[in-house]
Parts: structure tokens; C-alpha cells; sequence
């Protein structure tokens, strides 16, 4: 009589178990959030379960180190992930891109402008702007951010093969291993995108990854790609 009262336990646990898998809330769909400076829209995908894990990641901020951008391809394809809230933004700087120019169109370096331990600079690679948050590409960056507070944010940037050991060493030092590049700290810099956002959503985590020069193949991109998945899994 128990064990019959505990297999029918099991199965209902089992099939219960089942509709829930079947049942999770999974989206998969497109977002406009604006255009850069030259009228080049700017769009972010979302891909997962709303109520899980939020990750953002973001291909490309400097136009002439865009390889991420292959990354952020990868993850919009195949099947959207049920253990994980997917946000991904292909790339901030369409107008740099184009141009293939670190700078955006008005020769601002983006991940210098944000509104966090900003400072005036000449213009020239690494010019921060007139102003904090000048530049409307930082400020779609900025407003996507404070709407969906993602937990961990991914920034792909070129060339130097590390990952940055700027935040929560844990999180970082996982990925650098998942994807077999050091982690290094790359000093204080200002006006950054990571640094900002873990100054306004305190207890989120958000790192620069960079990659290697040049092309990043299809199999590594898929390496790339796939460590974001088992970092949250982790």
C-alpha cells in the first residue's frame, strides 16, 4: 500500500513537473530603441523567460571592434533559453561601424560618456564628449538599462583578449575560463558604460570582454556564445 501511494507520488510529481517545463513563458521577439545620430536604427532582441536570470549583452560599442557583433548573432539564434532572460543588443555605434571608427558620428567615444566619473577630454580616440551623456546612443543605452536592470551585463570590445577584472571577480573569472582568456584588471577608467551601471543598479554585475583582433570565427563565436548560457546555468 506505501509503495503504491509513493509511485503515484512520483508520477504526479513527474507529470506536474512536465507542464511546468512545457508552460514556461518564453519570448522571443524584436525591440526598436531608436536610431544613432545618422538615422541608423538601433534595436534590441529578447529571447528566454522573463522571470529568470536578466543578461544583456551588447556586440558592439567601438565601430572598429565589432567581432562581438557574430556573437550577438549566435545568441539570437536557435531555440530561446528557459533557465534565462536574454537581452541582446547587437550594437550601440551603427554610425562608427559604418565607418569603421571607434568614435560614433559626432567622434564622441561612447564608452566614455556615460554619466559616471565622467571628464572632460581633448578630442581626439578617446574624447568623452561635451557633456555626460551627450551623445543619444549612450542615452538609448542608458534608458534600456534602467527599464530592464539586467543582473549581468556583457560588453564585447577588441582587441586585447581578456576579460576585464573590473566587478564581481567571481562571474568574471567563470566566463574568462568558459571562453580560455585571462582575467586582467584594466585600471579605472572613466565614463564607461560597466562602471556607470553598477553605480546606479547597485548589486549587478557588468564587464568588458575583449576579444581577439580580427574576424572571430564561427566556431569561437559559438564558444563565446555559449559560456554566456553556462555562466547562468552555473
Amino acid at each position: 500500500m506505501r509503495r503504491s501511494i509513493a509511485l503515484a507520488a512520483i508520477v504526479a510529481i513527474t507529470v506536474l513537473g512536465s507542464i511546468s517545463a512545457s508552460a514556461a513563458p518564453t519570448v522571443d521577439e524584436r525591440e526598436p530603441l531608436g536610431e544613432s545620430f545618422e538615422g541608423r536604427p538601433i534595436r534590441v532582441f529578447h529571447r528566454g523567460d522573463p522571470d529568470e536570470i536578466r543578461v544583456l549583452v551588447v556586440g558592439c560599442i567601438h565601430g572598429d571592434e565589432c567581432a562581438g557583433v557574430r556573437i550577438a548573432r549566435r545568441l539570437r539564434t536557435g531555440r530561446p533559453r528557459s533557465f534565462l532572460d536574454l537581452w541582446i543588443l547587437p550594437s550601440l555605434n551603427p554610425d562608427g561601424r559604418a565607418a569603421h571608427t571607434r568614435q560614433n558620428a559626432r567622434g564622441v567615444d561612447l564608452n566614455r560618456n556615460f554619466p559616471y566619473r565622467w571628464r572632460r577630454g581633448p578630442r581626439g580616440r578617446y574624447y568623452p564628449g561635451p557633456r555626460p551623456a551627450s551623445e543619444r546612443e549612450t542615452r538609448i543605452a542608458m534608458r534600456l538599462i534602467e527599464r530592464i536592470e539586467p543582473d549581468i551585463t556583457i560588453w564585447f570590445h577588441q582587441p586585447l583578449a581578456l576579460v576585464d577584472a573590473s566587478g564581481d571577480l567571481t562571474i568574471e573569472r567563470r566566463y574568462a575560463r568558459l571562453v580560455g582568456l585571462p582575467l586582467v584588471y584594466l585600471g579605472r577608467l572613466h565614463g564607461t558604460a560597466t562602471s556607470w551601471q553598477e553605480h546606479v543598479l547597485r548589486g549587478t554585475e557588468a564587464f568588458v570582454v575583449e576579444l581577439p583582433g580580427g574576424v572571430v570565427r564561427p566556431r569561437r563565436a559559438r564558444r563565446f556564445a555559449n559560456a554566456v548560457y553556462r555562466l547562468v546555468r552555473a
